[in-house]
């Protein structure tokens, strides 16, 4: 049973974020990091990209709060937390970690929450190959090589172009990403300790089970 609101309604997580791909891979991720029964999610289908606007922010926010509570409307829902993806575009150095901070206390300041930013450092597929084993149980062909497994993911400058040329056949597509992150969760490897090494996936999950 999904848990209430002390009011009596349900209790509701929006996504926001750049795609619905990335979105997709949070809805199905949420529930595994989440502490307890989670939430119902839902997600605001508009694209909406924070990465690209650090230094105009707060508009992005106001847009993500009016959204968010709206969604929450429709559903007949309490908002208990809003989880905002963006990718960072860069590896997850000195100045991901100012982006970082910069973007977190813009949202908890604008969003009337619990708030929990999805910075992916370079993008999403930096966070699937935390997760080998995931791969060949949505396609058989695809296999992660060793060295993958092993290095610091939030370092690798083009992940998504890594998994495109050597995962194997069918080329990798961003349209397979919830598909992965899907298998990931439900074999239980999102509960365990990651394979792979990703700061920016931590940061997340670290915020995310901050939740009160």
């Amino acid at each position: 049973m999904r848990p209430r609101h002390p009011g009596g309604r349900q209790s509701l997580i929006v996504v926001a974020g750049e795609s619905g791909n990335d979105r997709g891979v949070l809805k199905k991720l949420i529930p595994a990091l989440y502490k307890g029964t989670c939430p119902r999610i839902e997600e605001i289908r508009d694209e909406i990209k924070l990465a690209a606007a650090i230094n105009q922010l707060s508009p992005r926010v106001e847009v993500i709060r009016k959204r968010a509570l709206a969604k929450a409307k429709d559903c007949d829902a309490e908002l208990v937390g809003i989880v905002v993806h963006a990718d960072m575009d860069a590896v997850a150095d000195q100045g991901y970690d100012r982006v970082r901070e910069r973007v977190t206390a813009q949202l908890r300041a604008g969003l009337p929450c619990n708030t929990a930013l999805a910075l992916a450092a370079v993008e999403m597929e930096g966070w699937l190959m935390q997760f080998p084993d995931a791969f060949p149980k949505v396609h058989p062909g695809w296999e992660m090589r060793p060295q993958d497994c092993r290095r610091d993911l939030g370092l690798l400058l083009n992940p998504k172009e890594h998994l495109m040329k050597y995962l194997g056949k069918p080329t990798y597509r961003e349209s397979h990403s919830p598909k992965i992150m899907d298998q990931a969760v439900r074999h239980g490897h999102v509960s365990a300790r990651p394979s792979g090494n990703n700061r920016s996936f931590r940061d997340f999950a670290d915020e995310l089970a901050g939740w009160k």
